[in-house]
């Protein structure tokens, strides 16, 4: 055993003292945060569009849905509920945040190009 001195960063411990969520409320906030956010793009462009509304509505939610998952933003609603973030800053963390998207770098793109 050493007798070293061990220095314990303030700001580590204020993160591990914070209380986490739940898991299984992060999830269906995960879940229904996603899919009413695709919900109500579809409905904003489907209003333009009244009398074709559901076409539109259906066919853009679908689409945005793609994307959004595409950018894992239900990872970060998932992982911001559990660190306990309030409504808002969970949010514009999920939206907004570069923590878990997928790498988009040159390589990766030709990598991927040239492996079909």
């Amino acid at each position: 055993m050493s007798n070293a001195i061990k220095y314990y960063d303030a700001q580590q411990w204020l993160i591990e003292t914070q209380p986490k969520r739940a898991k299984l409320p992060a999830v269906v906030v995960a879940i229904f945060v996603t899919l009413l956010t695709s919900a109500v793009a579809g409905l904003l462009v489907g209003l333009c569009f009244l009398g074709t509304i559901w076409c539109w509505a259906i066919g853009i939610a679908c689409i945005s849905l793609l994307y959004i998952l595409m950018d894992r933003v239900q990872v970060q609603l998932y992982h911001g509920y559990v660190k306990g973030r309030p409504f808002w800053a969970l949010i514009t963390y999920s939206f907004f945040s570069t923590d878990y998207r997928p790498c988009y770098a040159p390589w990766w793109c030709w990598r991927w190009y040239y492996r079909w």
